[in-house]
């Protein structure tokens, strides 16, 4: 019984391992802040900045889930995100609204409805979420 309880054990901790090496090679951070840029006109007002976990979704999701466009060039370093999504068209599919309001992955929304779907307790609600009222 020993024996079986420190294979598990070995186990869990080799999947932690393995799950966590994209981390240890990356400066991570734990928490960062998504403003919405000031001169996108366009988009919300309400909505001035996000406080993102990134950390926890870090060890949860693999970076290119949400870093789709990454390459060698930029691995491992922080490129904002208007540096991809670049308009203040919420009607843009490669804008910066869309990048979080999506109908499906990458996008926050799109994959938090998508596990939400599959039985997971994933928040989607705009200000249960991600938004909060000032």
């Amino acid at each position: 019984m020993a024996h079986r309880l420190l294979l598990y054990a070995a186990a869990a901790l080799a999947v932690l391992l393995i799950a966590a090496a994209p981390l240890l090679a990356y400066d991570v951070p734990d928490k960062i802040v998504i403003e919405r840029p000031a001169n996108y006109e366009k988009l919300n007002s309400w909505v001035t900045k996000v406080n993102f976990t990134h950390g926890a979704h870090a060890i949860r999701v693999s970076c290119n889930q949400c870093h789709h466009k990454e390459s060698d060039k930029t691995l491992g370093k922080f490129v904002p995100c208007t540096q991809c999504h670049k308009s203040d068209d919420p009607t843009d599919e490669s804008g910066f609204y869309r990048a979080w309001h999506s109908d499906g992955p990458p996008s926050c929304l799109g994959c938090h409805t998508l596990m939400r779907s599959k039985g997971g307790k994933n928040p989607v609600g705009c200000t249960s979420a991600c938004h909060k009222p000032r």
